[in-house]
């Protein structure tokens, strides 16, 4: 997932310039070599999240959404379990992400088995393993029944 896209231009001391005054070098990128490509030549830089750290809980993070709703309603869920959640809003390219997150590392299990992990609970799925534009079908089950 996007978090950021940057353009730069590339200088033949492998340099990328973001803007003026502010340079990374291509060997903090990448550890294969310095691209051979001429002075001026425009690169962009992604900076992505990792959909799968996103989920493993090792942040404190159990769940990542889109939807406003969603989030509002799995974290009611989790206090109604006497689970501590807060939502978490990180600005994304394409819309707001919204990270449900847990302080009390020892909840951390129960979220995850209870939201997506254990037959027992929700079993839901992610929102981007569903085409764009299209809603959580799995939290839209559970939520009609």
């Amino acid at each position: 997932m996007k978090l950021a896209n940057k353009s730069g231009i590339f200088n033949q001391d492998g340099d990328i310039e973001l803007h003026p005054g502010f340079r990374i070098s291509w060997k903090y990128l990448s550890n294969k070599d310095l691209p051979d490509l001429p002075a001026g030549t425009p690169l962009n830089i992604d900076v992505s999240l990792d959909v799968h750290s996103l989920l493993s809980g090792e942040f404190g993070i159990v769940w990542a959404t889109w939807d406003q709703r969603q989030a509002d309603v799995l974290q009611n869920t989790l206090l109604a379990q006497n689970i501590a959640a807060v939502i978490s809003k990180i600005e994304m390219e394409e819309s707001p992400l919204l990270l449900i997150i847990i302080d009390n590392r020892k909840d951390i299990g129960e979220a995850l088995d209870f939201i997506w992990r254990k037959k027992t609970g929700l079993r839901l799925k992610p929102d981007w393993t569903y085409p764009d534009g299209e809603p959580n079908i799995s939290f839209e089950k559970w939520l009609n029944g």
